[in-house]
């Protein structure tokens, strides 16, 4: 049988020589067939726009909650306009004619089915007769003054509509009771945006429009926008570093093709079996670009330290794969199994990205190893760097050698002082916890994000929480819901985070006030459902983040269970977005940690099959774990909580980090194999590898602070984390990895010795 690989990882495959040697033409075949293949993938490029697809999950909670968006309407589909008071009221006869006229052209939209409002033909007040709670605004000798304090204390407009204080009103914009892709109602939130817009100017009056469906189609375009602004300056980024480190076009062009060329088959071929980029995985394409550098950084260093030997181009390009192909199949092999770790998450949002990501960094490593050698085997590129050794590299070379003689020297000291911060770090670490805002998500400043926080100071938030109770409605002994209801409502009221409870009992208040009216069945049944033996009650939670909501709600789900016991016959439970939300968040950590636990021990037995020794793979943990725990303190020094953002950057951490790891023991590995001592072969590695690992890195950092410049919070602090990991990852690869190697291994005549 041929090998693949010798024992020091190195490609002697004759057919694969063969290949890079004398059949470029078949290299050429390949790239076109798969940038072909990737082209037609992108005409099936989309964005994922389904509603609840960040929080959607496997387990009866969520199927609970979409039983009952089913059974009743569902709030998602709601928009919300919030208007400021103008003046000393909104009560006069002009501003209430223009808040008329406003609701009546909201209505005109095809897709709204209702807009409530304190003039919504429902309310209505009873003194006996029943009439409108608001007249309209031209109806003579109207005391606006009694209108105000009637629609202020008025059972379901007050508190819900209107804040007690009379300071803001809330219009309520249903835009049907079907299961919405975002796509469906993005005309109709442009529209109604539209429509505010033009109202404030002729009134004067200030209106913002937010809701789920105006946040939903905010994130969504500003997936569009960054997704393509992000890979332009990962692009832009890419180039400028490139010829900053090879400060030679043809060098600089083969690495940064390389990695440009992975990140378009990636993107492509992933679209072609319909993947659609959504919420989080709109950094793939400056991840696959950074990851794919690197590993093309290290296999032009290698063909220019050929071209330097005067060793021709084509076999300077199969030296450099011979060498380095098993070292950067297993870097993309091992950062394809920290994202590949995501898989065991319930959460489909964080299963998918971890996917897309893997099969993403395997593409791009794929391109990288065709499209970097072929083009150093051509006269055009790789003949173009005639092999001239500049003087920086003579500078850095013999700094990287004072730096490791001074490194080896104080090994000791340098482990120990490593060895604390560890244990300090890992100690720092177990304070962190999980939270989630909705304004993550939303572009700071944006109209839904000032509008959000109106509401959620003065209505109680967007946010829902939706009380449950079930009977069997065949069951004649029981009593009506009303009274469980009732206790439900008394409960609600005692717990500060809850706000503004609305049911069936709501409606009641109003129809009970005259036999002459009655409430429509089609009202009713958006509450109350006898016919299943349901009913519906909804309290307000404001955006203070599901970490807070988790711990509110898990009280006041005993407070439910308590309460059910008193009530005989009847099922109390807890559901609604904040639910399903904080449910989440518990099974984000949860399976953050088995991430990584299955990725940290399959990395660990690759790299121990990679070496063939266990200690090799063992050495390489510490190093890996530094980026980790560093990053995990960090987020506990700046009191930042572990946000889902924060839960992909650690798996991403490790899958990368563990890049480095692997080229400077591929080197070491070398070195011992040549007959050098530990020290020599450590003070070479850091030297040869050395600057490849700097390029690397800077390539990483520079790759992902593109990163920064987007408009949605989430990637600025994915950006922000990513650069910090990465820098404390070459930390531990060039100062603790070699310290580590140092005092594992020992010269085989001192061991004879």
């Amino acid at each position: 049988m041929l090998k693949t690989q010798d024992k020091h990882g190195s490609m002697r495959n004759p057919w694969v020589r063969k290949l890079y040697r004398e059949r470029q033409h078949l290299l050429l075949l390949v790239i076109l067939a798969m940038t072909v293949l990737s082209v037609f993938g992108f005409q099936r490029f989309s964005f994922d726009n389904e509603a609840r697809g960040l929080f959607r999950t496997n387990d009866s909670t969520f199927e609970e909650l979409e039983q009952i968006f089913e059974q009743f309407r569902p709030d998602e589909n709601d928009c919300l306009v919030v208007l400021k008071r103008p003046d000393s009221t909104f009560f006069n006869d002009r501003h209430v004619g223009q808040m008329q006229r406003l609701v009546a052209t909201l209505e005109k939209d095809s897709l709204v089915s209702h807009v409530v409002s304190i003039f919504s033909p429902e309310m209505m007040i009873c003194d006996p007769l029943p009439r409108p709670l608001v007249p309209p605004a031209d109806t003579e000798g109207v005391d606006w003054n009694k209108v105000e304090r009637e629609v202020l204390s008025h059972p379901i407009a007050g508190g819900n509509l209107i804040t007690p204080n009379g300071q803001s009103m809330l219009m309520v914009v249903q835009l049907g009771n079907d299961d919405l892709l975002v796509s469906d109602y993005q005309p109709t939130v442009d529209h109604l945006q539209q429509v505010i817009f033009d109202w404030r100017e002729k009134t004067g009056l200030q209106a913002y429009l937010t809701g789920l469906p105006p946040v939903r189609v905010e994130i969504f375009r500003s997936i569009k926008t960054d997704t393509f602004n992000l890979m332009l300056a990962g692009a832009c980024v890419a180039v400028f570093i490139a010829l900053v480190a090879f400060r030679n076009w043809a060098l600089a062009f083969m690495a940064v093709a390389g990695a440009g060329i992975g990140s378009f088959w990636a993107l492509g071929l992933l679209s072609l079996i319909g993947v659609k980029i959504n919420l989080i995985t709109t950094i793939l394409p400056v991840l696959v670009v950074v990851i794919g550098l690197t590993d093309a950084v290290h296999l032009v260093f290698d063909f220019r330290e050929s071209r330097v030997r005067g060793i021709k181009p084509s076999r300077a390009a199969w030296l450099a794969v011979r060498r380095l192909g098993t070292a950067c199949a297993f870097t993309s092999i091992t950062t394809a199994i920290g994202f590949g770790s995501l898989s065991v998450s319930s959460i489909e949002v964080i299963r998918q990205f971890g996917v897309t990501c893997a099969v993403g960094t395997l593409i791009t490593f794929m391109a990288v190893l065709l499209v970097v050698p072929w083009l150093a085997s051509t006269k055009l590129i790789g003949g173009a760097y005639s092999g001239r050794v500049s003087r920086d590299s003579v500078w850095l070379k013999q700094f990287s050698q004072s730096y490791a003689d001074l490194l080896l020297k104080y090994r000791y000291l340098v482990l120990g002082i490593f060895g604390i911060l560890l244990v300090w770090m890992a100690m720092t670490a177990k304070r962190l916890y999980p939270d989630s805002h909705i304004t993550e998500s939303i572009p700071k400043g944006s109209e839904a994000e000032v509008a959000l926080r109106e509401v959620d100071q003065q209505f109680g938030g967007m946010l829902s929480s939706i009380v449950l109770v079930q009977w069997d409605p065949t069951r004649k002994d029981l009593p009506e819901p009303y009274g469980v209801l009732r206790s439900v409502k008394a409960e609600i009221d005692r717990e500060p985070a809850m706000m503004n409870p609305m049911s069936i009992l709501n409606f009641n208040a109003v129809v009970d006030q005259s036999p002459l009216i009655s409430l429509p069945k089609v009202i009713a049944e958006q509450w109350y459902r006898p016919d299943l033996g349901r009913a519906i009650m909804v309290a307000r939670l404001a955006d203070q983040g599901m970490h807070y909501h988790r711990r509110v709600l898990g009280k006041f789900r005993e407070r439910m269970a308590f309460l059910q016991t008193r009530h005989s016959g009847f099922e109390i439970s807890v559901s609604g977005s904040a639910v399903v939300a904080s449910r989440n968040l518990s099974t984000m950590i949860n399976d953050l940690v088995k991430s990584l636990v299955i990725a940290a021990a399959v990395i660990m037995a690759v790299l121990t099959v990679m070496f063939r020794s266990i200690k090799m793979g063992l050495v390489s943990l510490l190093p890996n774990c530094l980026p980790l725990l560093f990053t995990a303190s960090y987020l506990v020094w700046t009191g930042e909580p572990l946000r889902l953002t924060s839960v992909l950057l650690f798996t991403v951490s490790l899958g990368i980090a563990v890049d480095d790891t692997i080229h400077f023991l591929v080197r070491f590995r070398r070195e011992q194999a040549e007959g050098k001592t530990v020290d020599e072969s450590i003070r070479n590695s850091i030297t040869s590898v050395g600057a490849a690992l700097v390029v690397s890195t800077l390539v990483l950092i520079a790759g992902f602070s593109a990163s920064a410049i987007s408009i949605m919070p989430h990637s600025q602090l994915f950006s922000k984390l990513a650069c910090i990991s990465v820098a404390v990852a070459f930390v531990g690869d060039m100062v603790l990895l070699p310290v580590i190697l140092r005092v594992a291994y020992r010269d085989k005549a001192a061991d004879h010795e």
